[in-house]
Formats: structure tokens, C-alpha cells, sequence
């Protein structure tokens, strides 16, 4: 059962995935791509970051049910030798760790710190990533970003969609799941999170969610144009 307008506007804190929704990570790493790419390559860079982008979600779903947790930097390691096998590509020990860490150098979509700000009268605004403590203070410092919490998968000691993530902040928050609300550009994300009871509400953003058919599931909010935004004035904030 989902919630209703009123339902949301009532509730007590919006949940944010952060990259993708909050953060435009392909910049970043596509320029990285680019900047360290082999002499006389012909490899569409921004289509590797996409591929590079859904091995990591496939490496989550993976291992949804493990209790093992690696750091994200292995798992960015081990995506990126997942997308470079069979291709030829060769990068230099340095150069991967420069691509590694361009995943670090997201960038806030335009909306986003205004509509944020506005979310913040009325909410409790909090991150929930699967980004490390350090990748997502760091990047809402330099981007400006205010935040109530952070809760980061090396903090929680798990990655979404692993249910710990959304039942972990739903406690420390001390709420109802009813009034916690999941922001998200992501519909693998939301669909995790309303199993727990969560509210949902979809931001479209045109690097996500590439080839996944939307109509298959049902979201209590669709933001469809100008991000947290629009958000905040379907909120009425």
C-alpha cells in the first residue's frame, strides 16, 4: 500500500540516493575514461562508463543476500576488470586508480542544492548511498550540499538493495516507515525501499535507469522535469 499526495507531504524525512539522483556522476568518470584512454582507441568512453555503471549494480544484485560487504573501491576494481575483459584495453596501475577514483569527483545537478534547501524547511533530509562516508562528505562539501545524516554503505555495513540499508535508517531516524520517504532516480531502489514499508518517489534523470521499462512499477511520486525542483513544489516547499 503506498502513500497518498497528502501522505507524503506529511511525512517526517525524505531518504536520497545520492549519485544519479543528487549528483551527476558520468561527467566525472567519462572525462576520466577519456584522459586515460590508449593511443588511437575508438571506444565510445560514455557508453563504457554507462556499462561500467550497471556492472556495479549486477555485482549488488549479485550479492543482495552475502554478509560479505568489500570496500567500494574493490568493487569498483573488480567492475572495471569485468567491463576491460575480452576489449584489449589496457590501463597502467596509476591510471586505474585515477579511474577509481574519478567515481569520487561527482558533481550536484543544478537543481539540486536550491531544491534541497527548500526540502530542508519542511523535512529531515538525509543520504542514503551506496557511496563511501568519505566519497559522499567530501562531495557535498565541494558541491555545497546540507545534510541532516549521512548513512553510507561502509557506515551501515551493507549496499542497497540489501535490506539492512533501509530498516538501518528507518531505526536511527526512530520513525514509522510511513514517514520515511525514499528519493530516488532509481526504480530498483524504490521498490527495495517500499517493501519496508517506505514512500517512494521517482526523480527522473537522463542517465538512469537506461533500457528499464518504468511502466512495470508504481511510485507514490513521479517527478518527471527539473529534479529536487520540481520536488520541492509537488511537496510544497
Amino acid at each position: 500500500m503506498g502513500l497518498s499526495e497528502e501522505q507524503l507531504k506529511q511525512a517526517k524525512a525524505l531518504v536520497f540516493d545520492y549519485m544519479g539522483t543528487v549528483t551527476d556522476w558520468l561527467t566525472p568518470v567519462a572525462t576520466a575514461l577519456i584522459a586515460t584512454a590508449p593511443k588511437g582507441s575508438t571506444v565510445d568512453w560514455t557508453e563504457f562508463a554507462h556499462r561500467w555503471r550497471k556492472e556495479f549494480f549486477i555485482y549488488l544484485e549479485e550479492r543482495v543476500n552475502s554478509t560479505e560487504v568489500l570496500p567500494l573501491h574493490d568493487v569498483y576494481d573488480q567492475t572495471l576488470t569485468r567491463c576491460q575483459t575480452g576489449t584489449g584495453i589496457e590501463w597502467s596501475s596509476e591510471q586505474r586508480e585515477r579511474l577509481i577514483r574519478s567515481w569520487s569527483g561527482l558533481v550536484a545537478w543544478e537543481d539540486s542544492r536550491e531544491g534541497l534547501q527548500r526540502l530542508r524547511q519542511k523535512y529531515l533530509v538525509v543520504i542514503l548511498s551506496n557511496g563511501s562516508t568519505r566519497m559522499l562528505i567530501d562531495a557535498s562539501k565541494r558541491n555545497k550540499l546540507e545534510w541532516d545524516m549521512t548513512f553510507a554503505s561502509d557506515l551501515i555495513g551493507a549496499y542497497k538493495p540489501f535490506p539492512k540499508t533501509y530498516q538501518e535508517v528507518i531505526r536511527v531516524l526512530q520513525l514509522q516507515p510511513s514517514e520515511c520517504v525514499m528519493v530516488a532516480a532509481h526504480a530498483y531502489d524504490l521498490e527495495a525501499a517500499a517493501t519496508h514499508g517506505m514512500g517512494t518517489i521517482y526523480v527522473t534523470r537522463n542517465t538512469e535507469d537506461r533500457g528499464i521499462n518504468l511502466d512495470n512499477y508504481t511510485f507514490d511520486l513521479t517527478v518527471p522535469e527539473n529534479g529536487l525542483l520540481g520536488l520541492a513544489s509537488a511537496l510544497s516547499c
